[in-house]
């Protein structure tokens, strides 16, 4: 094996540095990285775009990943990757340039060991989805609910310690998922960033220290066991946009160089943000999409998904797309009439069921705003509507003083806040519908909420002819033994029952507070009749 120009470095558990076994190969556990670095001996102009470097891993089933290296700075190319097997592995680089003695043709093994962090995401596996669920998992199948926070610019304008901050009180408010942007974008112009990820437009030139900054904050969304989730393009209209202002073949070269520097991460993949992806643009995202994770380039099963601009809908023009494995879609940052019809009669109602099996979340609602008077009442029933409108997978939240990352005193770029903020980040995850939200996972975990779908006809009188802001919605399980009625608002609920059955546990959930109290229900025949008493809203639950 010729090792004279190559560095390997294996990122183990939560602790990073070299491990190896007695006979000097090295060691990772398993869902954990491995990252081979080579030294090319030749100098080019243009990195990323005059040489491609390549490493096939072997697993030991004899199962071959292929996997891209990418450039790192002056002459430094780096692989990352991460192994799905126990046992010996073997691996062996190919570049474009095959004269290059530094890059072509270098070749090791190195031993995938068992994984002793208690972290679902080491234990379990990286998340993804397999064909025919309507939600995503763990490699070994565990189902995985996504609650996902927003913070489009933290993890380019934290400090470490902000970071870190952050992120456990993610972790001990139950969310699994964060949501950033990796480049610069209308809401962190390149200007206000030294430097940024890439300048230039065709062609573009890439940024490794950028990008290096960029590696210590998604490690430590990872370290504390929480799935980071990209975006990688942000594409609403506007030059700092790169999913708006590149053309496909540098918006490509971008997207595959944030690829292959963290698909060893456990990531879900955000192709492009706040954007438009059908109508004119849809043979765009769909080349795009094709190119960076289609046929050949999604060997370890990446989990992809459009992050689409408010009240968007995508999931029809792109049922045909085998790298999408996921539908995500914003509903706006406010419920008004014509939202919550969208949300409780509008696509995503009328076509779950005619879609190939996919997971369905809304993972921009209702923003919460900070300060008095809240909105957390907003916020959860934008959550509830979108979560009860397709089969329960998940869903994100967001606040506004912690998305844009604002310190007091700061203004949100380009999106038309006229006063400096009284509020900063971390008042923002601190606020009562984020707490709120969080509980989420544990109401949930007491169903198998994986086979919870909408089953609209449950109920005799959904309340919408009242007034939509009043909508009912409901979700079951195939044989209705357990159901959840969402209630917005104090009113009469009358769930229909043709087997006449009688549930063992009734009860209603309040989410403003995540107390339980006894529901009081009158059997009639084929029916079952209750109501809400409360003041804002709530969760039937029969089972």
């Amino acid at each position: 094996m010729r090792m004279k120009k190559l560095l390997l470095t294996v990122v183990a558990g939560l602790t990073f540095g070299l491990l190896a076994a007695k006979d000097d190969i090295p060691k990772v556990p398993i869902w954990d990285r491995i990252e081979l670095t080579f030294d090319s001996p030749v100098a080019y102009d243009r990195p990323v775009y005059d040489v491609a470097l390549q490493v096939t891993f072997v697993a030991p089933s004899g199962k071959q990943y292929p996997s891209d290296g990418f450039w790192d700075g002056e002459n430094r190319w780096r692989v990352r990757f991460m192994p799905n097997e126990k046992g010996k592995w073997s691996y062996r680089t190919v570049c474009s340039d095959a004269a290059n003695s530094g890059l072509h043709d270098r070749s090791g093994t190195f031993v995938c060991t068992k994984n002793r962090s208690s972290l679902p995401i080491y234990r379990n596996g990286k998340i993804v989805h397999r064909k025919g669920d309507y939600y995503l998992s763990y490699a070994d199948g565990t189902p995985f609910f996504y609650l996902g926070c927003t913070a489009w610019n933290g993890a380019l304008r934290s400090t470490d310690e902000e970071w870190e901050t952050y992120l456990q009180h993610r972790k001990q408010h139950a969310y699994t998922v964060i949501q950033f942007v990796t480049t610069q974008w209308r809401g962190l112009p390149a200007s206000e960033l030294d430097p940024p990820a890439f300048s230039g437009e065709d062609p573009i030139r890439i940024n490794p220290l950028f990008f290096q900054r960029l590696d210590r904050k998604i490690d430590q969304i990872n370290r504390m066991g929480l799935v980071a989730a990209p975006v990688m393009l942000w594409a609403i209209p506007g030059d700092e946009n790169p999913g708006y202002r590149l053309p496909v073949e540098s918006a490509v070269k971008l997207a595959a160089y944030i690829k292959a520097r963290y698909e060893a991460y456990h990531v879900i993949w955000n192709l492009g943000g706040d954007g438009n992806f059908t109508g004119r643009n849809l043979a765009k995202w769909q080349e795009i999409g094709r190119r960076v994770f289609g046929e050949g380039k999604n060997a370890v099963g990446n989990v992809v998904t459009l992050h689409p601009g408010g009240r968007r809908w995508y999931g029809n023009d792109y049922d045909g797309e085998e790298w999408l494995s996921m539908i995500s879609y914003q509903t706006g940052h406010s419920n008004s009439e014509s939202t919550i019809r969208w949300k409780t009669q509008g696509p995503v109602v009328e076509n779950w069921a005619r879609l190939k099996p996919r997971p369905i979340i809304d993972t921009e609602p209702v923003y919460e705003a900070q300060g008095v008077p809240g909105n957390a009442y907003e916020v959860r029933k934008s959550i509830f509507w979108s979560m009860f409108s397709a089969p329960v997978a998940g869903v994100g939240y967001g606040a506004w003083s912690t998305w844009p990352w604002l310190r007091v005193g700061e203004k949100s770029f380009n999106h038309g806040m006229k006063k400096p903020s009284q509020y900063d980040w971390k008042d923002g995850i601190e606020s009562s519908g984020s707490i709120q939200v969080g509980r989420l996972h544990a109401f949930f975990d007491r169903f198998a909420w994986w086979k919870l779908r909408p089953q609209a006809d449950l109920l005799e009188d959904n309340g919408a002819s009242e007034h939509v802001s009043r909508t009912m919605m409901v979700v079951a399980d195939d044989q209705a033994e357990t159901i959840l009625v969402y209630v917005p608002t104090a009113q009469r609920v009358a769930v229909k029952n043709e087997r006449n059955r009688r549930f063992k546990k009734t009860s209603w959930y309040y989410p403003a507070t995540g107390l339980y109290e006894k529901a009081k229900l009158s059997y009639t025949e084929n029916r079952i009749e209750t109501e809400s008493h409360s003041d804002e809203d709530a969760i039937l639950v029969l089972q």
